[in-house]
């Protein structure tokens, strides 16, 4: 499963086409490398992709911190609300994460990972960070800088509308 580049006469690669179009090619880039990393995480686990991503996203939080609420799950990954409250009940039955609820407002619940979720977590972690660079090694050194440059300025750009 290659990205292979586009031969310049497919319909994707004319001007006016879906392929045209900057979203098209983010999703068609996303899609491929989701495939991948669903590769790692079914292979370690049997994770779903939003299961995955808030394993990724209560695993990156500061070991201090009292936790991470479901919206700011939402806000870290740009996932639905509904996708990640089915991403933690899953994670919940396996034991993988504690709920605790704030004591200023019982409305809020802060999600840190148990000890069983967080040796889950740096396994799975480790093996979607090396899938990464194997791709990502295939690379120049600028053509990374320019990924990451593009990658923050739609990030900044997006941030703002």
């Amino acid at each position: 499963m290659s990205l292979a580049p586009l031969p310049a006469d497919h319909p994707l690669s004319q001007k006016g086409s879906v392929g045209a179009l900057l979203s098209s090619r983010l999703e068609r880039v996303t899609t491929i490398l989701g495939r991948k990393a669903a590769l790692v995480h079914r292979a370690y686990s049997s994770l779903t992709s939003p299961e995955f991503y808030v394993l990724l996203a209560l695993g990156a939080a500061r070991e201090d911190a009292p936790g991470v609420t479901s919206s700011a799950i939402v806000d870290m990954t740009a996932m639905d609300k509904t996708k990640v409250s089915r991403a933690v009940a899953s994670l919940d039955e396996r034991g993988w994460i504690n709920r605790t609820r704030a004591s200023f407002d019982r409305r809020f619940e802060f999600l840190a990972l148990t000890e069983k979720g967080r040796t889950a977590y740096d396994a799975i972690e480790s093996a979607a960070r090396q899938a990464e660079r194997d791709i990502l090694d295939q690379l120049s050194e600028q053509e990374l800088n320019c990924l990451e440059a593009g990658l923050a300025a739609l990030d900044r750009v997006l941030a703002q509308s």
